[in-house]
């Protein structure tokens, strides 16, 4: 049976649920409005202000990932207050709520949460820095493809593959030495031979196809493939990374071969309309 979908709520509603003695109406309602309350953006933040002192974090998460969007800066300080919440998520999108708030004082409080004690947060204002102030966050990618976390390594791989793309657009402003230099350290985290960093190494090798350097191809092809593998849930995802990065160097014999392969499968994996997209093909 078939039922019709329940009907968003009014602005009206949202803020009387917020207000619910039940924690998933109150998520929901904190979350709504996201879009009922655009029209009246402070009103509407000053509304879920209270809601990131709620006693579940699901409506903490919820009241946050709304405040970013609605550009609540004058409760900038009260939303940075949360990356030290007890709970995870919450504290991620703390810093993701910094990061889409934008400006000065969200730049600093990001920065200040590079240093953090919990590494979820210091993973997230890395990204938050990139984003805001890319030459910033190049550099910091460049510190921690050494840090003690894999996690925090791998993910200043991957930014410094983004920042290093030719194709960026705009391009980062960097001298050829800084450039070398940050491809010596890629080159230095994909020689690593530690079983608990090789998550880094192929990261680092996607991140070194990504700027541009043919030496890495042979690794990222064997991880598009599916010959190397590494663990984790996003292992999959990983591989697509891996494929459209080899998309930007197609024109090397390698990468297009391994594209090739990949493009003809039989079944319509996602592997497979990437490496079609990878080889411009489109992914019918």
């Amino acid at each position: 049976m078939f039922l019709p979908s329940p009907l968003r709520r009014t602005y009206a509603a949202a803020l009387r649920d917020l207000g619910s003695a039940k924690a998933a109406v109150r998520a929901s309602a904190a979350a709504d409005l996201l879009s009922v309350g655009t029209d009246t953006p402070r009103a509407s933040a000053d509304a879920l202000a209270p809601l990131l002192d709620d006693r579940d974090a699901s409506v903490r998460t919820a009241a946050l990932t709304t405040l970013g969007a609605l550009d609540a800066r004058h409760l900038l300080d009260a939303i940075a207050a949360r990356l030290d919440d007890a709970e995870s998520t919450v504290r991620q999108m703390a810093a993701v709520a910094l990061s889409d708030l934008g400006g000065d004082r969200a730049l600093d409080a990001l920065r200040g949460a590079l240093r953090h004690r919990h590494d979820d947060v210091r993973y997230q204002a890395l990204l938050g820095v990139v984003r805001a102030a890319p030459m910033e966050g190049f550099a910091e990618a460049l510190t921690v493809l050494d840090d003690a976390d894999p996690w925090i390594a791998s993910e200043g791989a991957e930014q410094l593959g983004y920042l290093l793309d030719p194709q960026r657009d705009p391009p980062l402003d960097l001298s050829p030495a800084e450039r070398e230099r940050a491809l010596d350290a890629l080159r230095r985290a994909s020689d690593d031979r530690d079983p608990a960093r090789l998550r880094v190494a192929v990261l680092a090798d996607i991140a070194r196809v990504r700027a541009g350097d043919d030496g890495a191809i042979a690794t990222v092809t064997s991880f598009a493939r599916g010959t190397l593998t590494i663990p984790g849930k996003d292992s999959s995802e990983l591989r697509l990374d891996a494929i459209d990065a080899l998309g930007s160097v197609r024109h090397h014999a390698d990468a297009r071969a391994a594209l090739e392969r990949l493009a003809r499968s039989v079944l319509p994996t996602p592997a497979r309309a990437h490496a079609r997209l990878a080889l411009g093909e489109g992914a019918p």
